[in-house]
């Protein structure tokens, strides 16, 4: 009997993957269960080696990571004394597999193992998922057993050729990240090949005789000459032009109204909250995923307690779960008129084949938790994040905006000159009421009747030129990817991240520019790796990682048929590849200071910096790149590190002068047009200021976006 009781006694373990859980999921479930971390993966391939047995079917070596053994430790004693084990890591693949390596690690102590699974860290969810257990879902697992290896045996076999080339174990190639580089190199080869070409627009004005003064401001756009499409593309052609327009006789011909629907858009995936958090809060990917972490989560509530805010953040699909329609529906009929309000929920299609749909958009848990009354809980960017994915979401359930679109056209009399003026006017905001798709700017529609004879007051001839394709952002690579099917919304984020720690790009405000380096090494990997980087053959991996989630294929036979063809691949490129070293050491002509021997310039894990010829003999003297001239004493401005660990840029004179000029800004590869002085850089949407950091002139230049293109373009 007593050992009865005391077996009555133990509670059940429940493991989810990041701490910030374990408090709100435990105070949802109470006494019964305890809440334990994973702190993510604990068991993993070894990062010494390959960690794949080839000859063996490609057989994984799992190990314990790295300084990871006690917590498992902990979790297998916390198991033992436990009624049963809960697996409640993160509902995706990657979740899945932690799931399944805990499984097999606790297996032996408690054999009373089961997966619970949930969307969003909400008590009636977290409930629900524990009443519901299941087994480990061994498709999804093996979909990540393969994406890892697969990934493993392109890195592991293609870096240490690049190391050896290049002379440097900072480089690196990956099946996701090499597609990804070779997108913002491709980009950067046409603006070089870019050609601009001449172009003309013509606008003009004109009045009846009863015009009202802004009926003669309204400019009309000369849309067809001769039945074709305006083409004009020299001065003498548009002053040819200009000659028989202001010569012939004109009147309205047409006046058009019609309505236009402008249908609401899904709601978030994962995707597209980083784009939108880009273009619209200027957040980075990484910070939006960051942030959106938190909030899923849990935030503090007062005495509501730690609550999950929005569901899981790593999502590809637009579907909306049951409860999320009806907490949508229920707050725009209580809150709109009921033409806000359309008679059945909206739903959204799949555009991507390869969509996994594993669980439903990103949403809000609990739609009445509005950004207003949330705003009190959440720091500045957590609150602006937050009411992003509330506007979106409740709007994607809202009717359609409707417009009124007139459209008016002006001919000459032999009907060979056609003018043309479109006003926009919202008649019914619809979702737009919850979420703006730009400024509501009210246009003037001219008065003009249709046959209405009019005369041309002015007519003005306008100069273009073509501009090259736009560099990518982190907002729309992102979009680049996801429409090429390359990665997924798992893999955005490392991805770039790694782009940037390799030193394969850089950025310019919010441009992100391939290195010479990245060139080379993109340029290497398509003329030695060309299915690597091939952005068709790498989604149509990603393809056969998703049908061996699904069940209909096997991800042992799907490396055997990619392994061979690529093994020879690697061994060919490795005898083929000439010495890059040159690109990582570049000699200065400078002495070293310390013993003698010549400086260079290397590449180190935080980017290039100047170092002794002479490491490998024990100097280890080191400086910064110099990014400018200090204004105060002419010293070199560099990159430093603040106490925090922040970055900050300042004199390299401090520690031998006490020189104390420091700027936050991010220097400007130009200098003041006024004193030559270093400037600083701040980014905007619109473009981009440079500020001269010289106290005793402060010189300012405001740089539009166009403009900053057109720059950079010719750098």
């Amino acid at each position: 009997m007593a050992q009865n009781k005391t077996k009555a006694k133990k509670t059940a373990l429940v493991i989810v993957e990041s701490p910030a859980k374990t408090k709100s999921i435990g105070k949802f479930l109470g006494s019964k269960y305890r809440v334990e971390s994973s702190k993510g993966h604990l068991i993993d391939l070894p990062r010494s080696s390959m960690g794949i047995d080839i000859q063996n079917n490609f057989e994984p070596l799992y190990i314990t990571i790295r300084g990871k053994g006690k917590t498992l430790g902990e979790l297998r004693k916390a198991a033992k004394n436990a009624s049963e084990v809960l697996l409640a890591t993160d509902p995706d693949r990657e979740g899945e597999a932690i799931s399944w390596h805990l499984s097999r690690a606790l297996g032996e102590v408690n054999s009373q193992i089961r997966r619970i699974e949930f969307n969003e860290i909400t008590k009636d969810a977290v409930l629900k998922a524990v009443e519901h257990p299941r087994t480990i879902d061994m498709q999804r697992v093996d979909s990540q057993q393969a994406r890892r290896i697969l990934d493993r045996l392109v890195g592991y076999e293609i870096s240490p050729v690049l190391q050896k080339k290049f002379g440097s174990r900072r480089f690196s190639a990956g099946r996701v990240q090499s597609a990804a580089l070779k997108i913002l190199c491709d980009r950067e080869a046409q603006i070089e090949k870019f050609v601009a070409e001449e172009y003309w627009e013509f606008d003009a004005f004109f009045a009846g005789e009863k015009s009202k003064a802004r009926d003669k401001e309204t400019a009309f756009r000369l849309t067809q000459v001769d039945g074709k499409k305006t083409a004009i593309d020299n001065k003498a052609a548009a002053i040819g032009l200009e000659k028989r327009v202001r010569e012939a006789e004109y009147s309205l011909i047409s006046r058009k109204t019609s309505e236009r629907r402008v249908n609401p858009l899904a709601p978030y995936i994962t995707s597209r909250l980083q784009q939108d958090a880009s273009t619209r809060l200027g957040f980075r990917a990484q910070k939006t995923m960051s942030i959106a972490q938190t909030l899923y989560e849990g935030v503090d509530l007062g005495k509501e307690g730690s609550q999950g805010l929005i569901t899981y953040m790593r999502t590809d699909s637009t579907r909306i779960s049951e409860t999320g329609l009806t907490q949508a529906r229920q707050f725009i009929s209580e809150n709109f008129d009921t033409a806000y309000l359309p008679k059945s929920a909206n739903t959204y299609t799949k555009k991507q084949e390869n969509t996994q749909d594993a669980h439903e958009a990103i949403r809000p848990t609990d739609v009445s938790r509005t950004p207003e009354i949330m705003e009190k809980y959440l720091d500045r960017d957590q609150f602006r994040l937050y009411s992003l994915i509330w506007k979106r979401f409740v709007a994607s359930q809202m009717a359609p905006g409707v417009d009124e679109l007139v459209v008016l056209e002006i001919q000459d009399k032999a009907k060979t000159l056609t003018f043309r003026y479109s006003s926009s006017h919202q008649t019914f905001p619809g979702f737009r009421a919850v979420y703006p798709l730009g400024d509501e700017k009210v246009q003037y529609v001219p008065h003009f009747t249709e046959g209405e004879a009019l005369s041309l007051l002015d007519f003005k001839p306008q100069q273009k030129f073509t501009q090259p394709p736009p560099r990518f952002t982190e907002a729309s690579l992102i979009k680049a990817m996801e429409e090429s099917g390359i990665g997924r919304p798992a893999t955005y984020v490392p991805t770039i991240a790694t782009l940037d720690k390799r030193a394969y790009i850089e950025r310019k405000g919010r441009q992100l520019i391939p290195t010479n380096l990245g060139r080379v090494v993109n340029d290497l990997l398509s003329a030695h790796f060309p299915e690597i980087v091939d952005l068709k053959f790498t989604a149509n991996l990603e393809e056969k990682l998703d049908s061996i989630a699904q069940g209909s294929s096997n991800w042992r036979a799907m490396l055997g048929d990619f392994y061979p063809n690529f093994h020879s691949t690697v061994e060919k490129a490795d005898g083929e590849i000439a010495d890059q070293t040159h690109l990582v050491r570049i000699p200065l002509g400078r002495e070293c200071p310390k013993c003698g021997n010549e400086l260079m310039q290397k590449l180190g894990k935080n980017g290039y910096f100047i170092g002794c010829s002479n490491f490998q003999g024990g100097c280890r003297y080191s400086e910064s790149i110099p990014l400018g001239v200090c204004p105060l004493c002419q010293g070199s401005v560099v990159k430093k590190k603040g106490k925090k660990g922040r970055g900050f840029f300042g004199c390299a004179n401090y520690s031998t002068t006490g020189c104390e000029f420091t700027m936050l800004e991010t220097p400007a590869r130009r200098t003041c047009p006024q004193c030559n002085s270093i400037m600083g850089q701040k980014v905007r949407k619109s473009g981009i200021t440079l500020t001269c950091q010289n106290p005793e002139c402060k010189h300012v230049i405001e740089e539009t976006a166009d403009e900053t293109n057109i720059e950079q373009a010719g750098t």
